[in-house]
């Protein structure tokens, strides 16, 4: 249906990327042919980046194998612990046991790009056995380790439980502190240098979609996807029956859709890029048409960069901004914060009812 709508742009696809749910689930045949199907109506770029996030317990050795054949060429493994009190309070169904194994039978398959996910924040997880975790996930020499802080919100199993008190809080906000640079310093000393505020890789390579869904141009399929083509942002209906009534009858699948202005993409484009640690004013001018200091000043957000440099957090230089170490784990603790307070939020919202007449963010 889109390939239909948008043929006539003559549309270039750089990277393709299969999260949620569980994409390692189907046989990789599917992912053949999601490839020929993007194939027939949008130009696929040479040397595609085509990555799936994967559930340990699917990574069988037959499995990595077919789906090098079937196209993936990056994987992203949801580890999140290498220890089972950790996996059993996250309600995971894969084991230690598992997670190794996928981990060997991905290197088998020749997969070169490979990112293991792994989680902090957990209840009754220490600073220590989080260092324990990151060090046995160094081991295995992935290309990138990203490091997330659980997030709990009341559309999930755990929001209940902790609630009735059958399952303890989340370590404290000084652990926190005391998890993140513990990530940034054990895995530099493993050679893991930070790309994003969350993420370390040992190459130039970066297995991310954050770009893409600060700003874009991002086109989304599938129950619940949230596209961003650069003007608007959409996000399409939680209900897989309701996502499959609508391409039936021919109709687009998106049950809420706003206008993105200039203004916002380019504080957009300024927040991801300070995500990624650094920010050229060079790459703004030539993304936006006009002077980064006169845009920040014309929207008021020069303010906000000045007060994170006041803080400690960014360092201005004649031609760029970075992020400070101190930065770091103030992006990190901001960014935890926003995930909570917009899309999950919005998440929480398009769950509740297929087709909600509108959605307000506070």
């Amino acid at each position: 249906m889109y390939g239909r709508l948008l043929k006539d742009l003559e549309l270039r696809i750089t990277d393709i990327h299969v999260g949620g749910g569980t994409p390692s689930l189907p046989d990789p045949v599917f992912y053949k042919r999601v490839l020929e199907a993007l194939g027939e109506w949008f130009d696929l770029c040479k040397g595609l980046s085509f990555g799936i996030e994967a559930n340990p317990e699917d990574l069988t050795e037959d499995k990595v194998f077919k789906l090098r054949e079937a196209g993936v060429n990056e994987l992203s493994i949801g580890v999140q612990s290498f220890f089972r009190e950790n996996l059993r309070t996250l309600g995971r169904r894969h084991s230690v046991e598992d997670s190794i194994d996928a981990i060997e039978n991905v290197e088998k398959a020749g997969f070169e790009n490979v990112n293991l996910d792994m989680m902090y924040m957990i209840p009754r997880q220490t600073v220590e056995s989080w260092v324990e975790d990151l060090e046995l996930a160094a081991e295995y020499k992935p290309s990138q380790i990203t490091t997330y802080p659980l997030l709990i919100v009341p559309y999930r199993p755990m929001y209940s439980l902790m609630r009735r008190g059958r399952v303890p809080e989340q370590p404290s906000m000084r652990e926190f502190k005391q998890m993140y640079y513990s990530a940034v310093d054990r895995l530099d000393d493993h050679g893991y240098k930070p790309v994003r505020y969350y993420s370390f890789s040992r190459s130039p390579w970066e297995y991310s979609t954050v770009e893409r869904e600060m700003v874009g141009p991002l086109l989304a399929f599938g129950a619940g996807a949230m596209g961003f083509p650069g003007r608007c942002e959409y996000v399409n209906t939680c209900s897989v029956r309701e996502y499959v009534k609508s391409i039936a009858r021919g109709m687009l699948p998106i049950a809420g859709i706003r206008p993105v202005s200039k203004e916002e993409r380019g504080i957009r484009w300024i927040a991801e890029r300070l995500s990624a640690l650094k920010l050229e004013f060079e790459d703004f001018e030539r993304e936006f048409g006009e002077k980064f200091r006169e845009f920040t000043r014309r929207t008021g957000f020069s303010r906000a960069l000045t007060m994170q440099r006041l803080m400690g957090h960014l360092k201005f230089y004649e031609d760029r901004i970075e992020l400070t170490r101190k930065g770091l784990f103030g992006r990190n603790l901001s960014g935890w914060h926003f995930v909570l307070s917009v899309p999950c939020r919005i998440v929480e919202e398009y769950l509740r009812t297929p087709w909600p007449r509108e959605v307000t963010v506070p």
